[in-house]
């Protein structure tokens, strides 16, 4: 095993290659982060944990400021609670083909074997495993589409039967035409297509439609062996974007274009809204938002009690997501110094070299503390920060942190 001394210089080596410690560290559901959970939060996580498994269908609201680490909170979620298929949403990103959005996402976490096997779960139970003369398989398939509209058809509101044909055909002609299989498994999958292909399988729409691609997630959801979790991050921004009645009449007062009616802006809010809760209607689904205040949940209740007044009861109180305290960053930089090295194949890394810290120091750590005031976001541009200056500065190490011990 290395001594100190020496694993200490050669870690300087390996930052001198250029590679920050803390850079990949983002705020986006897109890239995997594989840190744990630091200490003081594991009670907020178990909390998470009990309000889903207790709820088959619930909202639960994780209300923190910019910078806690709402969305690094997805993937602690997501690598514990490995038993569901848990989806990553942004708002921000989504107001066009809402529902194909999240059934594509949906699609991209559970796989292609566990898409065949529902799909197959759903033909037989459609009557695909019946036998005649006690030998041979039904393999009429418009005789099992019947038995599926039958057997499904009160689930569905009068307006999705155009789509419900769409998605049981799909479904039927997976299973049980062995010729159009690959072309219907594409539409499954959620690949766009043109009028010919939809033609072929005697199909309306592909799952851009919206209808489509809710009937079918609602479909693969409930028939799930595994429960699902939404978790939709910046849920505020349903509401951020509109000031207050005062505040437009001193720039802009939209009814002056409008009328009285809803703004443009308004009735798009209202309609994303509205498609998020009927997400509510899906069985086995739990959704977790992430918003940045109780007023902003306050206001949003506000706005779904006027669409639907019985999904209210569905809110379950709102988890906190404070900032670090003090032992957290301590924690928070040991975990990850650790990560960084075993990601870059040191692999002889002794049980004491973080006790000081290296390459930086516990009087650097606490004064980055008090200089973030606890927040995560704050910390960890601090951090990046002072590893750029190892990295790149000219300048001794003590140099460098004497700078960071005393700056203010």
């Amino acid at each position: 095993m290395l001594i100190h001394e020496n694993f200490k210089a050669k870690l300087l080596n390996i930052l001198k290659f250029g590679i920050n410690p803390f850079k990949k560290f983002v705020s986006t559901g897109n890239i995997k982060e594989e840190l744990g959970l630091i200490k003081s939060r594991k009670p907020l996580l178990k909390n998470i944990i009990d309000t889903i498994e207790n709820n088959k269908n619930c909202i639960l609201p994780i209300i923190g400021e910019i910078g806690t680490g709402k969305t690094y909170l997805y993937w602690v979620i997501k690598n514990r609670m490995y038993y569901y298929n848990t989806i990553y949403l942004s708002l921000d990103e989504i107001y066009k083909r809402f529902f194909y959005t999240i059934y594509s996402e949906f699609i991209e976490v559970i796989g292609l074997e566990p898409l065949r096997n529902i799909v197959n779960q759903l033909v037989n139970e459609w009557g695909a495993l019946e036998r005649r003369f006690g030998f041979f398989h039904v393999s009429d398939v418009e005789e099992i589409k019947q038995n599926a509209l039958r057997m499904i058809n009160n689930k569905f509101e009068s307006d999705e039967k155009v789509a419900l044909q769409d998605v049981i055909t799909g479904i039927t002609t997976h299973q049980l035409d062995s010729y159009k299989k690959i072309d219907a498994e594409r539409w499954l999958l959620g690949e766009i297509m043109n009028i010919k292909e939809l033609t072929h399988l005697n199909m309306m729409h592909d799952l851009t439609k919206n209808r489509n691609a809710y009937l079918m997630l609602k479909m693969l959801i409930e028939n799930s062996k595994l429960g699902t979790i939404l978790f939709i991050d910046d849920f505020e921004s349903i509401v951020k974007s509109y000031s207050t009645q005062d505040e437009k009449e001193e720039v802009f007062d939209p009814s002056w274009l409008y009328g009285k009616d809803d703004s443009p802006d308004e009735i798009l809010s209202q309609k994303l809204l509205r498609r998020i809760l009927k997400l509510q209607k899906i069985n086995g689904l739990r959704l977790i938002v992430t918003l940045r205040s109780n007023n902003n949940l306050d206001e949003i209740k506000k706005r779904i009690s006027k669409i639907d007044e019985v999904i209210i009861s569905d809110i379950r109180d709102p988890i906190y997501l404070s900032d670090f305290i003090e032992s957290d960053i301590y924690e928070f930089y040991t975990k990850n110094m650790k990560n960084f090295l075993e990601t870059s194949n040191f692999t002889k890394i002794p049980d004491t070299v973080f006790e000081d810290y290296f390459p930086i120091n516990e009087k650097v750590l606490k004064n980055v503390f008090n200089l973030s005031k606890g927040n995560p976001r704050e910390i960890l541009k601090m951090l990046i920060r002072i590893f750029n200056d190892i990295i790149f500065s000219n300048q001794n190490l003590s140099d460098i942190l004497e700078k960071y011990e005393n700056s203010q």
